[in-house]
């Protein structure tokens, strides 16, 4: 998925740098859909379980990609493809 700089950056009034790039890096993980295991993203993000799952509910929270919860991983049911903003 090809994400314009400018469409993310646009966003930033809308959602927190944080979020943004959780978001981002679910699309480098390519998991849409698909399943991203806990371990695998409290190593990326040095972070614990419960800011795994703060963080992937921000993500959620701000309309950028359909996430459910699982027994040690998440289900990413889509990940918003962001469109250039005209």
């Amino acid at each position: 998925m090809i994400i314009p700089i400018s469409r993310v950056l646009s966003l930033r009034g809308q959602a927190s740098d944080q979020t943004l790039l959780d978001y981002l890096t679910l699309v480098h993980l390519r998991a849409n859909p698909g399943m991203v295991t806990v371990r695998d993203l409290r190593e990326r993000w040095t972070c614990s379980q419960p800011q795994v799952s703060r963080r992937l509910s921000a993500v959620a929270a701000a309309g950028l990609a359909d996430i459910t919860p699982g027994w040690g991983a998440y289900q990413v049911h889509a990940v918003t493809a962001l469109e250039a903003v005209a």
